[in-house]
């Protein structure tokens, strides 16, 4: 496995921390990002090894992700690290199916 991704001059491995890894993640998942990366599969499999690591530190029940919203008021997960209440590792992105007991859906609560 790698130890390091090299994009754009920068360097990235297993320390950096989860949520930039996951945006790593999805910049290569979504080509249409003006900041898009396409990621070699050894790449983009030591990318998700990394992840994984992160979600074994975990807490049960405890997860970081990332959402996109087109209206400012409905935002869609797009890729999502942690831990379920069991305790089980996830790492999941589109279009694997959703391992969580709620939707993938959010809304903005306005203050």
């Amino acid at each position: 496995m790698l130890n390091e991704i090299k994009i754009n001059d920068t360097k990235y491995g297993p320390d950096n921390d989860a949520l930039t890894l996951l945006g790593l993640l999805r910049r290569h998942l979504d080509q249409t990002l003006p900041d898009s990366i396409y990621l070699q599969q050894d790449e983009l499999f030591a990318l998700k090894a990394w992840l994984l690591t992160h979600a074994e530190k975990m807490k049960r029940g405890k997860a970081i992700w990332l959402e996109e919203s087109e209206d400012g008021k409905l935002y869609r997960l797009v890729a999502a690290v942690g831990k379920t209440e069991e305790g089980a590792t996830i790492l999941w992105h589109e279009p694997l199916p959703w391992p969580f007991a709620f939707m993938n859906q959010s809304y903005r609560m306005d203050e």
